[in-house]
C-alpha cells in the first residue's frame, strides 16, 4: 500500500498505528486454529522527499506505505505470506502461508525464533522530517551558486518507520527508527562540463544539512569546477588515493562475501579463511546498527533477533560472518541479528545493517610532500565487476594533485582491480568518512591510500 498525502499535511508520526491494534491477534489466532505457531511482522512507512534547484522548490511530497507479513510454523515446515498494506487482519494470509509452507518443504526449515525480543526502543532523536526550516535551508544551498557557472541540484529525503514484531503466546514488540538524507549534485560549467554527486546522511535533516552548509557543498563545488577543465595529458603520479564515495560502492560489491549463506553455498572466496589474513594489518570492519553512527538505527532485525556490533575482519585477520537464524542453525552457530526485511515485508535475506571499514593509520588527504598523488574523486559506473571473485572496471572521475596542493582534472578513468586485493593493500585512510546505501544497508568507510589498482585514460577522454 502506497499513498501520497500533502507536502503540508500535519499528523502525528503513524497516526494509523492505533487502528491497527490487536489485527496481529486476528491473524495469530487463526493460524493456532490451524494448530500452528505464528509470528506477524508489521511496518509502516512515511517518507518526506523535496528537490531543490536554483532557489526554487521544483517537486516535494509524502508517500505513506507499510506490510504485514505472517510467517507460520506447522508440520516441521515454515510458511510465509505478505500484504503491502499494514495491519492486514484477512486470514486467507494463514492459509496461504501454510499451503507455501507444504510447497516449500525442504528439510531446512529455520527453527521457530525464541520468545525474548527486545522492547520498545525510543528514538535517539526526534524522527526526521523536512520542515519549513529545513526547506528554506535547502533553497538557500542552491542559490549560493550567483555566479552562473554552476548549478546545485538537492534532493532531501527523510525516512520514519515503525516496525512492530507479535509472536504467538508473547506481547508486541516495537521500534521507531528513521534516517535524513540528501543527495547533492553539482553541474559546473567551463571548458567543459564537470559533475559530481555525494550522498550524506544522518539522524536528523538539521545535522545532514548543517554537514553540507559545513564543509560538504564547498568542496564540492570546487571539485566540479575543476572537472571542467582540460584533462592532463599523462596521468604520472606517485600515490593513489580512493575516495571514500568509490570505496564504498566497492565494499558494496563483495560485502555477500561476508555473508554466512554465501559460504555455505560455497559461493563466498573467504569461506575457509576464519583466522587467515584477509586485509592489510590495522584494517577492521564491523557491523553494527545500533552503533552511535549508524543512519538507520535498528535494536533487532527482521527475524527479532537482537543487533549489535559484529566484527567481521580484526587488525587485517577475518573473524565471523554475517547470519539470519536458518544460516545460523545450519552453520551451529549464534545469529547475530543480520535478517532485513524489504520494504513491503518480503522474506528476510542477510544484508549488513551499518558496515564500516576502519584503518588505525590516518596518512591524511591528498597533498604529500614531493610526490603527486592521484585522487579518484568519484566512481561513474561499472564496466565489468563479479561479487564473487572481486573483479572489478569501472568508469571513475580523478583530480591530480601536486606537492603544493595544485589540483588538476585527471578526467575520465578506467579504473581495475580487485576488491579483495584492494583491502589487503591499504596503507592507511585519509579520515573522512563517506556512506553508501542499498535499500536499508549502509556500508561507511574513508578514503584509503592504496597500491593495488590499475588506472587508464578512458578512450576518447
Amino acid at each position: 500500500m502506497s499513498t501520497t498525502t500533502p507536502a503540508h499535511a500535519s499528523h502525528e508520526p503513524f497516526a494509523d498505528t492505533a487502528a491497527h491494534t490487536g489485527a496481529s491477534d486476528t491473524l495469530l489466532a487463526e493460524a493456532a486454529r490451524h494448530g500452528a505457531d505464528a509470528e506477524v511482522w508489521t511496518a509502516w512507512h512515511e517518507t518526506d522527499e523535496l528537490v531543490c534547484r536554483d532557489g526554487a522548490v521544483e517537486r516535494r511530497s509524502e508517500v505513506l506505505s507499510g506490510a504485514t507479513a505472517l510467517t507460520v510454523w506447522a508440520d516441521g515446515n515454515e510458511g510465509y505470506a505478505v500484504r503491502n498494506a499494514p495491519g492486514a487482519t484477512d486470514t486467507a494470509l494463514v492459509t496461504t502461508a501454510l499451503a507455501i509452507g507444504r510447497v516449500l518443504a525442504a528439510g531446512d526449515t529455520a527453527p521457530a525464533p525464541h520468545a525474548d525480543r527486545a522492547p520498545r526502543t525510543e528514538p535517539p532523536a526526534p524522527l526526521p522530517r523536512i520542515g519549513a526550516d529545513a526547506t528554506a535551508r535547502l533553497r538557500a544551498l542552491t542559490e549560493s551558486a550567483d555566479d552562473g557557472d554552476v548549478e546545485i541540484e538537492l534532493r532531501a529525503r527523510a525516512d520514519r518507520s515503525r516496525v512492530r514484531l507479535h509472536r504467538a503466546g508473547t506481547d508486541p514488540a516495537e521500534y521507531d527508527t528513521g534516517v535524513a538524507q540528501l543527495f547533492a549534485r553539482i553541474t559546473a560549467r567551463g571548458s567543459g562540463t564537470g559533475y559530481i554527486g555525494h550522498q550524506i546522511f544522518g539522524r536528523t535533516m538539521d545535522g545532514v544539512l548543517d554537514a553540507a552548509e559545513r564543509t560538504e557543498l564547498g568542496e564540492l563545488v570546487g571539485l566540479a569546477r575543476i572537472l571542467t577543465t582540460r584533462p592532463a595529458t599523462a596521468l604520472d603520479h606517485d600515490d593513489v588515493l580512493v575516495d571514500g564515495r568509490v570505496l564504498c560502492r566497492l565494499l558494496t560489491l563483495v560485502a555477500p562475501a561476508f555473508l554466512l549463506d554465501s559460504v555455505l553455498e560455497g559461493r563466498s572466496p573467504l569461506k575457509d579463511g576464519i583466522g587467515e589474513r584477509v586485509a592489510s594489518p590495522g584494517v577492521t570492519l564491523v557491523d553494527d546498527p545500533t552503533a552511535d553512527d549508524a543512519p538507520l538505527p535498528a535494536p533487532w532485525d527482521g527475524e527479532g533477533t537482537p543487533t549489535g556490533p559484529t566484527v567481521l575482519v580484526e587488525d587485517g585477520v577475518l573473524r565471523g560472518f554475517l547470519s539470519s537464524r536458518r544460516t545460523a542453525a545450519e552453520a551451529g552457530a549464534p545469529a547475530t541479528g543480520s535478517a532485513q526485511r524489504g520494504a513491503n515485508g518480503e522474506m528476510t535475506t542477510v544484508q549488513p545493517g551499518h558496515l564500516v571499514l576502519s584503518h588505525t593509520e590516518d596518512l591524511g588527504t591528498e597533498t604529500r610532500p614531493g610526490r603527486t598523488v592521484l585522487h579518484i574523486v568519484q566512481a561513474n559506473g561499472a564496466h565489468t565487476s563479479n561479487p564473487i571473485t572481486g573483479d572489478f572496471s569501472i568508469g571513475a572521475n580523478a583530480v591530480l594533485v601536486s606537492p603544493d596542493g595544485t589540483r588538476r582534472n585527471a578526467g575520465n578513468i578506467t579504473l581495475a582491480g580487485n576488491v579483495f586485493d584492494l583491502l589487503r593493500s591499504i596503507d592507511g585512510h585519509d579520515g573522512r568518512v563517506r556512506v553508501n546505501r542499498s535499500n536499508n544497508s549502509f556500508v561507511a568507510g574513508p578514503g584509503v591510500w592504496t597500491r593495488s589498482l590499475t588506472v587508464g585514460h578512458q578512450e576518447g577522454a
